[in-house]
């Protein structure tokens, strides 16, 4: 196992953020602007601010936000854009790693927030700068929101017509399912012959499990449903269990239960999964739930490489159905990649 991963909710005040370096990308959900918005930085602090150019109807509203704010907290030249695009995945990770490696060389303190990130944008993210500074630590912000579709009253409608033997589907905010995003980095080593087992973390779109176990077609399926934080909003796990439940039967598998908040019980339930079905199963993993579970999943494919990450992609996305407000805030520090490098290394030394 990796050590343990602290998560910490964030206190805002009047402070510096101690940070050098502040990634974040330009989300539509309220969250995601968040700790931009709260925080105040170093003089020097340098932003790289992804930008997503589709839809230009409402992305470059949303985006001049963004700007004028990061504008109001980061001196004149320390304000860097990064694209990305729908048709500009593929490109987003070295356009990422040009803007890094152009830095100064002083900088070692990086946050991430990940709060308006897509799964695979928290991948590359990580991996960019993880790969670019492996002797340091990393933060992860990560702010979350106050409501979430589907709601309560959706997630009681669906149990009647559950008892009713009719079938009742809430929206997301995500529409169906348009690919599986398989990106070059993180497409792992084939090697048993077909024989693969999936781990899913299953949200509230069947459709992307569904696409997803369509395309990969396993011999076994791990779901590992989200356990949320927060009394009050624990029927969660319930309905995600009920909308995924159909899957249960078509082939061999498991299911556990890991928190939606800390990456540690993501991380260690893989990894677990892992040593025990890695001689016989090519392992497959796609995080569809939580944010913050994408963080324990990368963590996890960072050290075992022949691991294979899918990202499941909407056609689209209804924005009448994004989260809204946000709750709290939290930031989580990772170990620099070279010390859990090491710390892999003499554990398995005889």
């Amino acid at each position: 196992m990796m050590n343990s991963i602290i998560t910490t909710q964030l206190s805002f005040d009047r402070n510096p953020s101690d940070c050098d370096l502040l990634l974040l990308a330009a989300g539509f959900e309220d969250r995601a602007l968040h700790f931009l918005s709260n925080s105040n930085f170093k003089k020097d602090t340098h932003c790289i601010l992804i930008e997503f150019p589709n839809h230009p109807e409402f992305n470059s509203n949303i985006f001049s936000t963004y700007f004028n704010k990061a504008s109001e907290l980061f001196a004149e030249g320390k304000i860097h854009i990064v694209r990305l695009g729908e048709t500009s995945i593929q490109s987003f990770e070295k356009d990422l790693n040009e803007q890094l490696l152009k830095l100064p060389r002083h900088i070692t303190k990086v946050w991430i927030d990940i709060s308006g990130m897509p799964t695979y944008a928290i991948c590359i993210s990580l991996n960019s700068v993880r790969t670019i500074y492996p002797n340091q630590s990393q933060s992860i912000i990560y702010s979350a929101a106050e409501n979430y579709f589907p709601t309560f009253e959706e997630y009681e409608e669906l149990a009647e017509k559950s008892d009713k033997n009719e079938e009742f589907v809430p929206k997301t905010m995500t529409r169906e399912m348009s690919e599986v995003l398989i990106l070059e980095t993180f497409s792992g080593h084939r090697s048993k012959e077909g024989i693969s087992c999936l781990a899913v973390f299953p949200g509230y779109d069947s459709n992307r499990t569904g696409g997803v176990i369509d395309s990969i077609n396993p011999s076994m399926l791990l779901f590992l449903f989200g356990d949320p934080d927060g009394s009050d909003l624990k029927w969660r796990l319930n309905l995600s269990k009920q909308l995924h439940r159909k899957f249960e039967s078509t082939r061999k598998n498991a299911v556990e239960v890991v928190s939606t908040l800390d990456p540690n019980q993501s991380l260690n339930t893989l990894e677990n999964y892992y040593e025990f079905l890695f001689e016989d199963y090519d392992f497959t993993v796609a995080p569809i739930c939580s944010k913050m579970q994408v963080v324990g999943t990368f963590l996890f494919w960072e050290r075992y490489k022949e691991v294979q990450l899918v990202f499941p992609l909407p056609v689209g996305y209804d924005l009448d159905k994004k989260p809204l407000g946000t709750s709290a805030t939290f930031k989580t520090t990772l170990e620099p990649r070279n010390s859990l490098y090491r710390s892999f290394t003499d554990k398995s030394q005889p």
